[in-house]
Formats: structure tokens, sequence, C-alpha cells
């Protein structure tokens, strides 16, 4: 195998890893529920993190989330509906808030500040122009975590096209991303999720989510 070769594994993982995690703190779907019970998810979770180093660390909670919820005798409406209450408690309704989605609750201490204009700057210096259709706020946890895969991607794309210029320029996104934004405060969402969660899945994922961010910040 090529260095270009495993370099471009290595991306497709954490593009992988990080499109899941954008999945995970979405707000719960059909989708997602169907993922999980047909063992998608997991599957697609367990290929990915094994690419990363230091895999085995978290293989056990990955395989908690497919023991949990593969062909589970549990429908998927209220697969849905206990997903959705749990979510909408850490994140909506419990006063205190137990956790934040949001760059800017972290940084400034309330929504649409400074730090939402500038993760929106870096999309829109990425070529990310925001459909007429989509309303979440640009420091939404799901969203940078969506643009760190786009990212990911974008510089497979440079290495496989033999342009070194675009696939810097992916590098450092990614790096100011990390630096100033997801990487500052995504530990501590991580660590509030695996605390606050009521649901094996959010729990676990809290977990993922921190292991995932502190590789890449390593």
């Amino acid at each position: 195998m090529t260095a270009d070769n495993k370099k471009i594994l290595e991306l497709e993982a954490r593009a992988t890893v990080f499109s899941l995690l954008a999945q995970a703190f979405n707000y719960p779907d059909r989708e997602l529920v169907a993922s999980l019970r047909k063992g998608e998810f997991p599957a697609a979770l367990f290929s990915a993190v094994g690419c990363l180093p230091d895999a085995s660390s978290i293989s056990e909670e990955i395989a908690a989330i497919g023991k949990e919820y593969v062909d589970s005798d549990q429908g998927d409406d209220a697969l849905l509906l206990e997903l959705e209450k749990d979510y909408t408690q850490m994140f909506f309704s419990s006063k205190p808030r137990l956790v934040y989605l949001f760059e800017s609750v972290y940084n400034e201490g309330k929504i649409l500040q400074e730090s939402t204009f500038q993760i929106a700057r870096l999309y829109y210096d990425a070529g990310l122009r925001p459909a007429e259709h989509f309303k979440l706020p640009p420091d939404h946890i799901a969203v940078e975590f969506e643009f760190m895969s786009y990212l990911y991607f974008n510089e497979i794309k440079a290495i496989q096209t033999n342009n070194p210029k675009n696939a810097e320029f992916a590098r450092q996104l990614q790096h100011d991303v990390m630096i100033n934004h997801l990487g500052s405060f995504g530990g501590t969402f991580a660590e509030k999720v695996a605390a606050h969660g009521r649901t094996l899945f959010y729990k676990k994922m809290g977990i993922i989510a921190a292991f995932t961010l502190a590789g890449v910040r390593s």
C-alpha cells in the first residue's frame, strides 16, 4: 500500500466517523432508527473506527450499540420516541439545560454570537452555501461534525487528483475548525452527553465523540 493510499484510507475513516456523529447529534429521525435496527449504523462506525489509531479502546462502546438495537424487539415507533425524549431532555427542555448544542453558548454564553459567524465564514471559504430550506445555525455541533467530514472528503479528492494546493487548503480548514471551533468545545459537549444521556445510544455516542475529537486534536 502506498503512502497516499494509506492516507486516503485514514481520511475516509475520519470522514465516515464525523458524518455518523453528525447524524447522531441531529434530531433523531426514522432513518437513524432504521440504520440502528438493521445494524448499518454500528457496522459503519465499527469499520471506520477500526482504521483509526487506538481503535480497540472504543470497540466495546460500538459493540454495545449493536447489541442494544440490532434486531431489537422494540418497534421503530417506540425506539424513535425513546431517542426523541432523551434528545429533547438533554438539549432543549431541561432546566438548567443539561447540554448545549451550539458552540456560541460554550464560548460566549448565548446563541448567535461571534463564534457563530466565524464558523459560517469557514463554510463560505470552503465553497459551501446553505440550502434555502436549511434551518440549523452554523455552529450547531451536528453541522460542524458534517463540515469536518466534508473537509476530509475534499482532501481525499485533492490527493486523488494530484492537487497539493487544494489538499493543503483542506488541511488548513480542518486545523482551524479543530483549534478554534469544534476542538475547543466538542470535548466538553461529548463528556456532558455521556454523563447525562439516558439511552444507551446517546451515552455511547458521547464517549465515541470524545474519543474521535481527542484523536484529531492529538
